[in-house]
């Protein structure tokens, strides 16, 4: 039973780290979504900018959505993508409200 308990110590361990590189490479997608819209950002056309955001924010909702799956065995790791996680989405919300439109009140 014991050699039973350390197997799926170990599958569990192996699938943390692998759940750990799926979630940053995630994350990292998004940020590079954002560096584009950062560097197009000047010229960008208004579809092709909302294409890149859109793909960021999905990027951000599926690391977001993984990282309570990781087991207890992560601390630093988790905490690193918890903090990457939290600038991309500080990131994608300035690019989604430099994208709104300004609404001026009549007479103004």
């Amino acid at each position: 039973m014991e050699r039973h308990v350390k197997k799926l110590a170990q599958l569990r361990a192996r699938t943390d780290r692998q759940l750990v590189e799926l979630i940053s490479a995630k994350l990292d997608r998004g940020f590079a979504y954002a560096r584009v819209l950062a560097a197009r950002d000047s010229g960008a056309s208004r579809p092709m900018s909302r294409e890149f955001l859109q793909r960021a924010e999905e990027a951000w909702h599926e690391a977001n959505h993984l990282l309570p799956a990781l087991g207890g065995n992560v601390g630093t790791d988790r905490a690193a993508l918890l903090r990457r996680a939290g600038v991309l989405r500080e990131v994608l919300d300035q690019f989604a409200a430099d994208a709104l439109p300004i609404r001026r009140a009549a007479g103004f």
